[in-house]
């Protein structure tokens, strides 16, 4: 019963598609049939309506100018007609019948204003006769161009410019196509302007009435089309897929039980490969599923271990501020943000006895868990030597020998070491290929701080390194960074750069070391925005106020 309900609801689907697609088709082609049609004969319309104002214009020419302008000059007069002017009447009327116009008329061009000679529209001859009117349209534009046209001999009259000498606008509610041809007196100068005028709108009907006639015809051989493609569709596509359909049921819970099905299509056709391309995918999900099984496991003990590193990794770090409560001589705050789960670059400062503190910011090369691990190795061997009251450079040095003792994958870290004597305010530090670090001097702004360098830790056994002294004021600061921070790129890869690192140290240069981190971050995140973090973020602030007495 569900099989033939599907049936019915895949035919009735065809059907109506089918259906649709021959309206759309009908109205389309309709459409497009019928602009090409309006187009030639709105083009044929045009060379009518031309040819009749030519006919007229030399009609008029020959009939009501007999001297120079005199029998216009008369008419407009006198006010009173004649044989002569009846009869051009009757022949303009004659014109306007055989070429179908909406009217004729013949008038004297003013400044700001016609007047009318006569018009076929008179019930009776000089009903229209010295009456004005005013301009309306571009009427003006193309009656003062007719003016200019010289019709003195039949060649004259052939080569007219038809494109420059018709208008088409809305008059008294009707679009008229006007064409405007000069009336010469015996010396061929523009005596008078003859006008033949065409109802655009009675062409517009006839042309629509055409075009609905014939998509009537269209749409009527497409839907017998249509029901001769629907049964032959029904009989080669719809009955194979209604079978096959039943057939991929079955294979989706085969799916769901482990087990194989088979489709028994055999049409020699695209039909039957379909159904064999499904039988082999039947037996390949079965094996997919089965494997994607055993990978999530995997990944779910994976990222169990880089949660459990990265929580290790975090707590080699001093995290808990105030660092020394009881120290009121300076006063430290530190972040890093990892671009994976775990990261290369670590900082580190601790105490080496009660008037020295010990500061480390480094950058191990790369990234995630090998950087991590190199990260670790690291971070003890510096702070072991240091501990050990060796100078930065003694510790860089002795360091450098045990990491390039063992270290085939060939790592390196830029460091910065540096040990306060919170006595004296003088820090000896020693940087091994690390960033310049950002000064604030009690009475100064923070500026880079161009200190010596040297090569980086684990590159090349034996390099020495080279030392020197910070002298530090009281209130004076001390800002350490890994290049995650000047290189942080926004969605244009725009570097945000140390200027504008500087430029947010310097909006919270008088506050707390704390906020100097919040500052910074904030003008990275504002500039990086939806951009994805591709290197670790590492801070490091320190504010040496010295010794107080009680």
């Amino acid at each position: 019963m569900e099989n033939t309900s599907n049936k019915k609801s895949l035919a009735f689907k065809t059907m109506l598609r089918l259906f649709i697609i021959v309206i759309v088709v009908s109205l389309i082609a309709s459409a497009a049939i019928g602009v090409f049609i309006y187009s030639e004969m709105s083009e044929t319309l045009r060379d009518y309506t031309y040819e009749a104002s030519l006919t007229g214009s030399k009609v008029a020419s020959s009939r009501i100018i007999t001297d120079n302008r005199g029998s216009v000059v008369k008419y407009l007069k006198t006010k009173k007609t004649d044989l002569d002017y009846e009869n051009l009447l009757d022949n303009l009327k004659m014109i306007t019948e055989n070429y179908d116009l909406q009217c004729c008329d013949i008038f004297v061009p003013h400044e700001d204003h016609i007047t009318y000679i006569m018009s076929t529209d008179d019930k009776k001859p000089g009903q229209s006769l010295g009456k004005e009117a005013s301009y309306y349209g571009s009427e003006k534009k193309y009656i003062m161009k007719a003016l200019n046209v010289s019709l003195k001999s039949e060649l004259d009259y052939e080569k007219s410019p038809r494109k420059n000498l018709y208008t088409d606008d809305v008059k008294k509610g009707v679009d008229i196509m006007t064409y405007y041809m000069p009336v010469l007196d015996k010396d061929g100068k523009p005596a008078a302007i003859f006008s033949a005028s065409y109802s655009v709108d009675f062409f517009v009907k006839t042309n629509w009435e055409y075009i609905l006639e014939l998509m009537g015809i269209s749409l009527a051989v497409m839907l017998v089309s249509v029901i001769i493609f629907y049964f032959s569709i029904r009989k080669h596509v719809i009955k194979p897929v209604t079978k096959l359909t039943k057939s991929v049921r079955l294979i989706k819970e085969s799916v769901k039980n482990g087990q194989t099905v088979a489709t028994n299509i055999h049409t020699d056709d695209e039909f039957e490969e379909l159904a064999t391309a499904f039988e082999d995918m039947n037996k390949d999900l079965i094996g997919y599923i089965d494997e994607n099984t055993k990978i999530t496991a995997e990944k779910e003990r994976i990222d169990t271990e880089l949660n459990l590193a990265t929580n290790i990794q975090s707590g080699m770090l001093p995290d808990k501020f105030p660092a020394f409560p009881d120290r009121n001589d300076f006063d430290i705050y530190a972040s890093m943000t990892p671009a994976k789960e775990v990261g290369g670059d670590f900082y580190d400062f601790f105490m080496i006895d009660e008037n020295r503190l010990g500061v480390v910011m480094a950058d191990v090369s790369g990234k995630g868990v090998p950087a991590a691990l190199f990260m670790m190795y690291s971070k003890i061997l510096l702070k072991s030597y240091t501990l050990m009251k060796q100078s930065p450079k003694a510790a860089l040095e002795e360091v450098n020998r045990q990491i390039c003792e063992s270290n085939p994958e060939e790592m390196f870290v830029t460091v910065w070491l540096g040990v306060l004597d919170l006595k004296t305010g003088v820090f000896t530090a020693a940087n091994a290929g690390h960033e310049k670090p950002a000064v604030k001097q009690a009475d100064g702004r923070f500026e880079l701080y161009k200190d010596i360098h040297g090569m980086m830790v684990g590159y090349m056994d034996g390099i020495p390194f080279r030392e020197y002294e910070l002298k530090l004021t009281k209130g004076a600061k001390l800002f350490l960074y890994t290049d995650g921070v000047a290189e942080a790129t926004n969605a244009n890869d725009e570097l945000f750069g140390t200027d504008r690192m500087i430029e947010a140290l310097r909006t919270a240069e008088d506050k707390t070391p704390k906020d100097v981190l919040e500052a910074v971050n904030t003008a990275v995140d504002e500039f990086v925005g939806n951009a994805p973090q591709f290197d670790d973020l590492t801070m490091l602030c320190i504010e040496y106020k010295g010794k107080k007495e009680d």
